[in-house]
């Protein structure tokens, strides 16, 4: 049978079930509809268990809360309707405020896509009381290790590689690690740990059967994970690997802002400091992003000086799909063509081969995607990919080297972009330059952002 989404009127965040001891949790959440029958669903999680003494008790249940809220919207997208329930105890007038900015800004690309003509924007109804702001006098100052999300691509491996050099000793995380990121995390030297996630699969069922599907704010999500992780096990700060440029939209469709990485943006960043305080009882310094001040192309050239890490990481998204570890690049993608311009500026066509064993600036099929990251169509991919200008200015230093300058791609740009290799210093300053930014971040981790500034 079908599944209709406009049947549901409302969706429900039910419970939560947190089991301290195991360190797992357990979300309970349902559809609701006037003629069908509702539709259930439990959402599991497992966290790296500690020592019961170090499980911060008061603060993971709260940090739950508003993470189930955010998880639930896996769930909620199969019909997105105008209502949703919270039953769930334990959240603040602060969450419920940053969990409707989520949706509308982190769920634009799936009401765009889905063809609603707005953000979404439903009513939130508390069925349970709103929990009390946590006292500002009691919030946890940052201390302790960082955690550091890592998702196998070169940013968070600069994170990395930047707390090491500032002797900061960083602990790496991943949500449902696979070979690429357990791979990367053994060439660092540094520790991993980890959370499972189970999606109910009664999802995935109901997507085939109609439901609506398309982005969620994933980087959200496991941001909040993160910081649950980080208080059960005890640890210092969570430090996310978040560019400047994330913060630029993908497009703008009659006034209305979508951007694919919202949940990495600066904004995404400053709503979670403000709202783990009153939530949590956490400083804003638990959650931070190490190269927010700095663009793609910036953080490629750290990249590049680390070969250690060249054959084993991967930013392409298909390659997390494959089963041959061997696998690291599809080469068809936006991400592997992206990642490939920015490299090129730094590495040779030799050293770019060895590590995607290919040269896609070689190919002449790979024109039309080019286009599209330079801006030369309608708008950039719905992909985690920097700006048109950071594109744009990447080809024109590949451009100008002897090494790079005849390869097919680069030829044909040079033939049809207009003044490609000249110098145009107020955009390369803009692409190259450390951008000062208003968030919380301890001033030893100001220390480390030293070797990119």
């Amino acid at each position: 049978m079908a599944f209709d989404p406009s049947a549901y009127r409302s969706f429900r965040y039910d419970r939560f079930e947190w089991d301290a001891e195991a360190s797992t949790v357990r979300f309970h959440y349902s559809l609701v509809g006037d003629s069908v029958e509702g539709e259930h669903f439990v959402e599991e999680l497992a966290f790296t268990p500690c020592h019961p003494d170090k499980v911060d008790g008061q603060r993971v249940p709260r940090l739950l809360a508003l993470l189930g809220a955010v998880l639930g919207l896996s769930y909620y997208k199969l019909a997105a309707p105008q209502r949703i329930d919270i039953a769930a105890e334990g959240l603040t007038q602060e969450a419920i405020d940053y969990f409707s900015l989520v949706i509308s800004e982190g769920m634009a690309e799936f009401a765009l896509r889905n063809g609603f003509d707005k953000p979404l924007s439903p009513e939130i109804v508390m069925e349970s009381a709103l929990a009390p702001a946590w006292d500002a006098d009691s919030w946890r100052v940052v201390s302790g290790d960082p955690l550091v999300p890592i998702g196998g691509g070169k940013d968070s491996i600069v994170s990395v590689e930047l707390l090491q050099r500032a002797r900061l000793h960083p602990m790496q995380f991943a949500v449902n690690p696979n070979h690429i990121i357990e791979r990367v995390a053994r060439a660092s030297g540094h520790p991993l740990i980890s959370a499972r996630r189970t999606i109910d699969p009664r999802l995935l069922e109901l997507n085939a059967e109609g439901g609506l599907n398309g982005h969620v704010p994933v980087t959200a999500m496991n941001s909040l994970i993160a910081l649950t992780q980080a208080r059960v096990f005890n640890s210092g700060p969570v430090v996310m690997s978040n560019e400047h440029s994330a913060s630029d939209p993908t497009v703008t469709v009659e006034g209305w802002s979508v951007n694919h990485q919202w949940s990495k943006s600066l904004e995404a960043e400053q709503a979670l400091q403000r709202v783990i305080g009153p939530q949590a009882g956490l400083s804003a310094e638990h959650y931070f992003s190490l190269l927010r001040p700095f663009s793609e192309l910036r953080i490629a050239g750290m990249f590049a000086t680390v070969p250690r890490y060249h054959r084993v990481a991967t930013s392409c998204n298909r390659a997390f799909r494959l089963s041959d570890a061997s696998n690291s690049w599809c080469g068809e993608c936006d991400k592997c063509r992206f990642i490939f311009l920015v490299l090129s500026t730094y590495l040779s066509p030799h050293a770019l081969h060895d590590i995607f064993g290919r040269d896609i600036l070689n190919e002449s099929e790979q024109i039309p995607g080019f286009d599209a990251l330079l801006g030369l169509e309608n708008h950039k991919p719905f992909e985690c990919v920097g700006t048109e200008a950071e594109s744009m200015v990447a080809l024109s230093h590949t451009a100008r080297r002897t090494d790079w300058k005849h390869h097919r791609v680069v030829a044909h740009y040079l033939e049809t972009v207009s003044g490609l290799t000249d110098a145009h210093p107020e955009l390369e300053h803009d692409v190259f330059d450390f951008h000062d930014v208003d968030i919380a971040i301890p001033l030893a981790y100001q220390g480390a952002q030293g070797a990119l500034r």
